[in-house]
């Protein structure tokens, strides 16, 4: 299981890889452009925060020019993993940089369908927009997530599933339905340590044993 953050702010991405349980860090071209900086920059920035994986996408068409905006994404640090959008000319890409041995992310996948021609291509990871789908389909997201990883199972195919979620409920769902790994926005990444009834817990631990001891150091004993 890996654990990804949607962000491209350098600094959401300082705090909760200071939890020590961040696998990475995925983007899309339209939170790049929201953040208005220069791109190679950020990415060098959000590279050195922490020994991780970075997914920065192309936003090129043909397959050609994929290719070479990818080998320049891969070249600023080796940690990049380039994303490629899932269409005829995305599965080119990736059989292209496969052979070059640049690890690719197929993106915005909504269908099973994608999903296979990308995995026949070789992508590294597939990404499944769960959040997207859970707000405009009737289907069950997690029943596409399950499918997939049957068809992944069945025909030994290596690439990674991962599901991009908006909420903790499709999160989890996804885990459980089995994807290998989810990226969430800094918004759910912060839903982690809310829950109502472990916070009363341990603000409760907490209070009676000032009660009983004040401010003393138990190690101490001052």
């Amino acid at each position: 299981m890996k654990l990804y953050l949607n962000s491209c702010e350098p600094a959401e991405i300082r705090e909760i890889a200071r939890w020590g349980i961040l696998d990475g860090v995925t983007m899309n071209p339209t939170m790049v452009a929201a953040l208005n900086r220069d791109y190679v920059k950020n990415l060098q920035e959000i590279c050195a925060i922490a020994d991780m994986d970075v997914f920065a996408q192309v936003v090129a068409e043909p397959a050609e020019r994929m290719a070479e905006e990818a080998k320049a994404l891969a070249a600023i640090h080796p940690r990049i993993i380039v994303k490629v959008q899932t269409n005829a000319e995305g599965v080119q890409a990736i059989r292209q940089l496969k052979r070059a041995g640049i690890r690719t992310c197929a993106t915005a996948i909504h269908s099973t369908l994608e999903a296979i021609a990308v995995g026949r291509a070789g992508a590294d990871h597939a990404a499944v927009f769960i959040g997207l789908l859970g707000e405009v389909d009737e289907n069950p997201t997690e029943q596409l997530i399950a499918t997939i990883r049957e068809i992944y199972d069945q025909h030994a195919i290596e690439t990674q599933l991962m599901a991009a979620v908006r909420s903790a409920a499709q999160l989890v769902q996804s885990l459980a339905s089995g994807a290998d790994e989810i990226t969430a926005p800094y918004g759910v990444w912060k839903l982690f340590f809310q829950n109502g009834h472990t916070l009363a817990r341990w603000n409760a631990f907490a209070s009676n044993w000032k009660k009983a001891y004040g401010d003393r150091n138990w190690i101490t004993g001052y």
